[in-house]
């Protein structure tokens, strides 16, 4: 008995190691791999700007867009809010499509927006007593003054239409109406913007 005993371990013993070794290079071999990763793909926008360009489409005497436009006028005025008021006003790359020469950005920052930021002053000191508490009551756009500006006539590189004396209405706090002018509208791809308040024209 002990002779067979001790003649199954002499035959276990080789067979674990051979077993343990097998399985030791199997776990080693697959360490070994790594899975291969694909490169993420790149891709790449390229942006275009489209350059504004004027048309003459004569603007309408009201719409939708000129009614908020005009609304913000008056608030501006009204609250001495003057960015809120410069939404009528003709924005800066509109006037350095339609003007000539150079320094066009400079021209419109430090003399056109600053000329009409004192007219509305003026405007404000006009009407000081009743401006507080009053109600928008709409405008007028004189279409009888409305005609086209020629390339050069107003040192323009670009044609426009051009309006005068458009009346905003609005009531004071005790319902009494008031109204006054807008010197000068002009047109940048049929919309009216504010240029001049008082002055010109």
């Amino acid at each position: 008995m002990r002779l067979v005993t001790r003649l199954l371990l002499l035959i276990a013993l080789p067979l674990g190691a051979l077993a343990y070794g097998v399985s030791h290079q199997i776990k080693q071999a697959g360490a070994a791999v790594t899975t291969p990763t694909k490169p993420k793909a790149t891709t790449t926008t390229t942006s275009t700007t489209v350059p504004l360009v004027q048309n003459m489409v004569k603007p309408p005497l009201h719409d939708p867009a000129l009614d908020r436009r005009m609304a913000s006028f008056f608030a501006g005025l009204r609250d001495y809010n003057n960015a809120e008021a410069d939404k009528a006003f003709l924005p800066m790359p509109s006037y350095v499509v339609i003007k000539q020469g150079g320094g066009n950005e400079a021209d419109w920052n430090n003399r056109l927006i600053t000329h009409y930021h004192q007219q509305l002053a003026e405007l404000r000191a006009r009407f000081r007593s009743v401006l507080p508490g009053a109600v928008y009551n709409g405008y007028s756009v004189k279409s009888a003054t409305a005609h086209t500006v020629r390339v050069g006539t107003e040192q323009n590189k670009a044609p426009y239409w051009q309006v005068y004396m458009t009346t905003m209405a609005f009531k004071d706090k005790s319902g009494h109406p008031h109204n006054f002018v807008i010197n000068t509208m002009i047109s940048f791809r049929g919309a009216w913007y504010v240029v001049h308040v008082i002055g010109y024209g």
